[in-house]
This record gives C-alpha cells, sequence and structure tokens, in this order.
C-alpha cells in the first residue's frame, strides 16, 4: 500500500457506523483498523482516510472551539459517479447538493465535471465527480 503525504482523520461519534457508511456506501476498502482504538484506515482508488471513534484526548475533541469540519470538504475523483449515486438512493440518503456540471478555469483551460455533496453519518462533506472533459476558457 502507497501511503498520502496528507490523510485527513476524522474523528466520529461511532467507528462501526462510519465503517459501514464509508464501506458500503461509499465504497471505501477498508486498508486496516485497530479495532482497540475504533481506528480504521480506508482507500477508495488512492484517496485514502483514516476514521477514529471519539477517542479521550483533549486534542481530539469535537467540542473544542473551531470549525469542527464546517467550511470544509473532500473531494473524491471517481470513474464514474453513478454506482455511488445508486448506493446513496437504495440507502435513502439524501445529496447535500444537486448534481450540476461545473466548468473551473486554470489558465486558459476550463476543466469539467458532473459533482454532487453529500455528507457521512457525522455531517462532514464530500464532493463526488466525474471528470467529463476540457475546453477553452
Amino acid at each position: 500500500m502507497e501511503w498520502n503525504p496528507l490523510v485527513p482523520e476524522l474523528v466520529v461519534n461511532s467507528y462501526e457506523i462510519s465503517k459501514k457508511f464509508y464501506t458500503e456506501i461509499f465504497g471505501f476498502n477498508l486498508s486496516f483498523e485497530r479495532l482497540e482504538d475504533r481506528f480504521g484506515y480506508f482507500d477508495l482508488s488512492g484517496a485514502q482516510i483514516m476514521l477514529l471513534q471519539s477517542p479521550g484526548a483533549d486534542i481530539y475533541q469535537i467540542n473544542r472551539t473551531g470549525p469542527n469540519g464546517k467550511g470544509l470538504h473532500f473531494q473524491i475523483e471517481l470513474n464514474s459517479i453513478s454506482e455511488l449515486l445508486s448506493r446513496l438512493q437504495a440507502a435513502s440518503i439524501p445529496l447535500a447538493s444537486e448534481i450540476t456540471e461545473e466548468w473551473y478555469r486554470a489558465g486558459e483551460i476550463a476543466h469539467g465535471q458532473r459533482e454532487f455533496f453529500v455528507a457521512d453519518p457525522d455531517g462532514y462533506l464530500y464532493r463526488f465527480f466525474e471528470y467529463i472533459g476540457e475546453r477553452a476558457a
């Protein structure tokens, strides 16, 4: 397994609920876990994330001052978003946004993607997208 230089570790209310959601709904693979610590390391086509159930250390406390994940979202590129959309619909999980086609300029080129936002059980926000090409900006 190749480790990414930046891997977010999210504090969750229930490791078991989050593990099930991330594997069965989002489609992540469990790379390894330490059940005694209620911790897991997950991968989805190179997008890596760690989940940790509310540890006792003060640094991890969700109720400390600060944004607690607000103003932050995670973007993950998929070959196709249709399979994930089907799993979300089958599980009656609402999208946080409509599915849209967006074009983002980078210099003289605009990169297109079909995208949507959805939250996990703890409210962490994700933008999943599939690349649809490029055109002149």
